[in-house]
């Protein structure tokens, strides 16, 4: 009889702690599917803000640029085309067009935003989408070497300056606005120069020697834009828009 009551004993507590045990896994279970569908809701809600962000480009301010990046598949530089828009809302929003990126990439938007507000030609709107177009059997796109070129994409969006398209870049920046070294310059000079460029901006220090294209070394953002930003001629000689422009930017023959 005892042993019986032994038996039954156990089992009860055997009973209870299967219990126990259920009861905790399905509560870490309910747990993980709580943040794993607060996660697809927060994905919503960021797919749903840059897609708003992207509605108002056809509102904001827009422009071009060519971001020159090295194919480590092919091996060769290529450029990139990229549309830079600054747009009345807030935040930065960046779509490499379903290609993974580096946190560099975006930390390169970053920088070349802030680079743009804190110059004399800052952009139109407090916000900005940048879409990049990189070639389709790219996997990833890293590095920094895009923050110049972006920086005075976002400065073009001000309308009273606009790139000088016969100016191409390449060039990291810091957060005061120093040109930042970056990797194969001669290939992308290379590469600018079948593009028909007449002057490619480099950080200085990198000059390479690539005949017919002039090759310009620049140490920061705002002699960047001496080369690459022209006035637009609609500003020329007016004194009450855009007060925020110090001096018409004008085009610097190199020499």
């Amino acid at each position: 009889m005892e042993a019986r009551t032994r038996a039954l004993i156990v089992l009860l507590v055997a009973l209870v702690l299967i219990d126990l045990s259920w009861t905790a896994a399905v509560d870490h279970r309910s747990a993980s599917i709580e943040r794993r569908i607060e996660g697809v809701e927060q994905d919503q809600q960021e797919i749903a803000v840059f897609a708003g962000a992207s509605g108002t480009t056809a509102s904001g301010t827009q422009e071009h640029v060519s971001l020159y990046a090295y194919d480590k598949g092919r091996g060769e530089a290529i450029a990139v085309p990229a549309r830079v828009a600054s747009v009345p809302t807030d935040g930065l929003y960046l779509n490499v067009d379903g290609v993974s990126h580096t946190a560099a990439v975006q930390q390169s938007m970053r920088t070349a935003w802030e680079t743009a507000e804190a110059s004399k030609h800052p952009p139109r709107y407090r916000g900005a989408v940048v879409d990049v177009s990189p070639p389709k059997s790219w996997e990833i796109v890293g590095g920094g070497s895009a923050a110049l070129s972006l920086a005075l994409g976002f400065a073009a969006t001000n309308e009273c300056v606009e790139l000088n398209e016969s100016v191409a870049v390449t060039g990291g920046l810091s957060s005061d606005g120093t040109v930042v070294q970056v990797d194969r310059v001669l290939e992308k000079a290379k590469n600018a120069r079948q593009r028909n460029v007449t002057t490619f901006l480099v950080p200085a220090g990198q000059g390479v020697a690539v005949d017919g294209i002039e090759i310009v070394g620049v140490s920061t953002f705002r002699e960047a834009a001496t080369y690459g930003l022209n006035q637009h001629p609609s500003c020329i000689g007016n004194t009450t828009e855009q007060s925020t422009i110090e001096a018409p930017i004008e085009r610097r023959v190199p020499t």
